[in-house]
């Protein structure tokens, strides 16, 4: 995203860095209002994604995404650029005491975050923040160098060999690693000379490629104002310390959290410090170190508004070789906007300073190049050539940088694409090894079983051995004794095979006889022609009226919902009862199919009780006529032999009696799938269900919503009462409350049972007689 406005700023920060590739600053990070104080979530990785970029050329500074992961620790973490990347290692995580000794890389032509070494307690620098980090380069190799820092002292990598730490839950460390960019791995170099004591929150500025200034900083004991002059090769790093002379010349006081840079000037290389702060309070003045000659000078006429600031970034920019522009941002102060320092090397080796106001930049830019040209001797048509080089030049560099991007694009898309590859060929030799794991482990299994069986075997034949032993000791014992147990093998052999043989013989009898009796019942599906005539659908099933060898009949085809192995094994139990069943009142089984959905076939009735009753009712005779034939139905099922048969639904919604015309006998239907059961015993009270049903069943007919009966029939309700259900005599039935007993003219006893209580009956009673009144 780009800045909303020419005067953009970005958002107030400390314990950040800004670091300047080309014409360019770029600054991350840092703590910032509204930054979570969590390890990582989307709003701290939302905030983190965002680079603040500043054209030096122009002073404005503009917001930018970027793409990746970037590093977790976003304060106190170190920076250093090579190239068109900048480095950014471990840093503080805004939550407890988590710290990091991660490293990424930013290419600030892609705006791509790449981790170069993760966080981990095992190797490298410790997990730490406010530590320093420069660029070397020896031989041609480029490192990393980071030196010191603050982190905590649990759950740390291990220490590293000659390095100091202090004590504490968090410890300062005086540790020297470097990271070699070509194999991508910490080194622990030797360190000779004044090596520093632990330390955080200096600042470690490179002088050239192989060689850095360390000043300031907090150690366990105060804070330092001592400076050290490193020298580095790609195995070794040597320390020279210098310290406060005393009176006899200008030294910076002690402090920590400042800033500094470098300057270069045709005199050699110079130190700028700025701002910082001791235990108390912070240091508001600027000092400039001569490398070269080990001094000091103190610079005068800067604003506390610059110089009064602490964990705030410091950026040189040369604008000519003789004036260099300090930018700085941010701190942990009340001043935290952008400052401009023009920094002038004079004639006479001296030093002169001021402010450049934000608004007048590009004007006072261009000045002090016009100003610089013109104390040139440079001829007229030089200059034009130089002005037409120099655009020819920014083309050409702004045509490198586009080039440059989209070479980190393919680079980046390649580099992605491997990844990819990368993952898919280790999720392959991770599924590889679990197969390989798998196999091993059903080795073992096998083994372990092999080893069981091996041992059972071994087990069994000395329990073999054993009773070797023991027979030959019996043998020896006696050979009467061998005789006889032989004998008694043999016979008791030939009783099991004797026995094996009835067995066979049964079940092939009973293999047969269910053949026969499912050969009995079972039809052709191709003899039975269906019709589109639906007498009735229920639960199992649905009936029509159907063809069979040249007669109607009713075929009830169940739903293949319910077909299953168990149901068809009950169907068949079910349909050899129902073969077995012969009376004038239970409408006729004629057989069933077995292929596909079964289809059970009986005789058609013209008519059924309750349509009879929907469509006006039946007379009291018929209904006198109907329930007697019912009852006889029931007692032929109960006293059926073997075993009784209880149908646990007489009328079942009135729609199982059928009706045949004129003076035939009332048919009890139910041919439902799996109406009937079989029972061992018919004394255990569950036919009284039976009874209970054709009871309620009778009461329903019996008041029905318009009178159907004469006006005489109120005289032999008793009669047609007792008459319910025909059941079994009290002899017989183990519960008297279910039966009465009833006689001929002749004084011959019939069964009959009365399923309702006195207070039904003469609820019956008194309807009927209104009925009939």
């Amino acid at each position: 995203m780009a800045a909303k406005a020419p005067d953009y700023q970005p958002v107030k920060r400390n314990s950040h860095s800004t670091v300047r590739v080309g014409d360019y600053l770029y600054m991350w990070g840092g703590r910032q209002p509204g930054l979570p104080e969590v390890h990582n979530n989307e709003e701290k990785k939302s905030m983190c994604s965002l680079m603040e970029v500043c054209h030096l050329r122009t002073g404005r500074w503009e917001q930018k995404p970027t793409t990746g992961n970037p590093p977790l620790g976003v304060r106190g973490y170190a920076a250093a650029a090579i190239g068109r990347e900048i480095f950014y290692f471990g840093g503080h995580c805004n939550h407890d005491n988590c710290c990091h000794n991660s490293l990424y890389s930013f290419n600030v032509d892609t705006f791509n975050w790449k981790e170069l070494s993760p966080t981990t307690s095992h190797h490298g620098p410790m997990m730490k923040h406010h530590c320093d980090m420069i660029a070397i380069k020896v031989n041609g190799e480029d490192y990393l160098v980071v030196i010191g820092g603050k982190g905590p002292s649990s759950n740390n990598t291990p220490p590293q060999p000659g390095a100091q730490y202090s004590d504490g839950v968090q410890q300062q460390c005086n540790e020297i690693h470097f990271y070699k960019l070509s194999i991508g791995q910490w080194i622990s170099p030797t360190v000779t000379g004044d090596r520093p004591p632990p330390i955080h929150d200096f600042t470690l500025t490179s002088i050239n490629n192989s060689s850095a200034i360390l000043f300031g900083g907090e150690t366990a004991n105060r804070d330092s104002n001592n400076v050290y002059i490193l020298n580095f090769t790609d195995t070794s790093v040597n320390c020279t310390k210098l310290s406060n002379p005393g009176r006899s010349g200008q030294w910076p006081k002690e402090r920590r959290a400042h800033s500094s840079v470098l300057i270069n000037t045709s005199s050699g290389p110079h130190l700028l410090v700025v701002g910082g702060a001791d235990i108390f309070v912070s240091i508001p003045d600027i000092w400039i170190f001569d490398i070269n000659n080990k001094s000091w000078k103190e610079l005068v006429n800067i604003p506390d508004n610059v110089t009064k600031r602490c964990y705030h970034s410091l950026s040189v920019w040369s604008v000519t070789p003789t004036t260099n522009w300090i930018i700085v941002f941010g701190g942990g102060t009340l001043y935290r906007d952008t400052a401009v320092i023009e920094l002038r090397y004079t004639s006479n080796n001296d030093w002169s300073t001021s402010i450049i106001p934000l608004d007048q930049y590009q004007e006072k830019l261009q000045e002090r190049r016009r100003e610089w040209e013109a104390s040139q001797p440079v001829q007229p048509e030089d200059r034009r050539e130089i002005d037409r080089l120099t655009r020819v030049l920014q083309e050409r560099e702004r045509e490198l940088q586009e080039e440059r991007r989209e070479k980190e694009q393919v680079r980046n898309r390649l580099q992605q694409q491997l990844q990819e590859k990368e993952r898919q060929v280790q999720q392959a030799q991770q599924e590889r090894e679990r197969q390989i794991q798998e196999g091993r482990e059903r080795e073992q299994d096998l083994q372990k079983q092999l080893q069981q069986a091996q041992q059972q075997v071994q087990s069994r034949e000395r329990e073999s051995q054993e009773r070797e032993r023991q027979l030959q000791r019996q043998v020896e014992g006696g050979q009467q004794r061998e005789q006889d147990l032989q004998r008694q093998l043999q016979e008791r052999e030939q009783q099991l095979e004797e026995r094996e043989r009835e067995f066979q013989q049964r079940e092939r009898q009973l293999e047969e006889q269910i053949h026969v009796a499912e050969s009995s019942w079972v039809v052709n599906r191709r003899e039975i022609t269906m019709t589109e005539v639906v007498l009735g659908k229920g639960g199992w099933g649905e009936v029509k009226v159907a063809g069979f060898r040249g007669l109607k009949v009713a075929a009830k085809c169940l739903y293949e919902v319910i077909i299953s192995p168990y149901n068809i094994g009950t169907f068949s139990r079910e349909m050899n009862i129902a073969s077995k069943i012969r009376h004038p009142n239970l409408l006729q089984f004629i057989g069933a199919t077995t292929e596909g959905n079964p289809i059970i076939l009986t005789e058609l009735m013209p008519t059924s009780l309750r349509k009879e009753l929907e469509s006006g009712g039946v007379a009291y005779p018929a209904i006198l006529s109907i329930s007697l034939d019912v009852a006889c139905a029931l007692n032929y099922l109960h006293l059926f032999k073997p075993h009784p048969i209880l149908h646990r639904d007489a009328f079942g919604k009135i729609k199982k009696v059928e009706l045949a015309p004129d003076t035939a006998p009332g048919k009890h239907r139910g041919w439902g799938f799996i109406d009937y059961e079989n029972h061992k015993s018919a004394a255990d009270g569950i036919s009284s269900m039976n009874l209970f049903d054709l009871g309620g069943q009778f009461l329903r007919v019996l008041t029905p919503p318009l009178p159907l009966f004469p006006p005489n029939a109120a005289p032999v309700l008793p009669s047609l009462l007792t008459s319910a259900a025909l059941g079994y005599s009290s002899s017989q039935n183990k519960d008297p409350n279910l039966c009465i007993v009833d006689g001929d003219d002749n004084g011959n006893k019939k069964s009959m049972v009365s399923i309702l209580g006195s207070s039904a009956r003469m609820m019956i009673m008194q309807k009927l007689s209104r009925k009939s009144e």
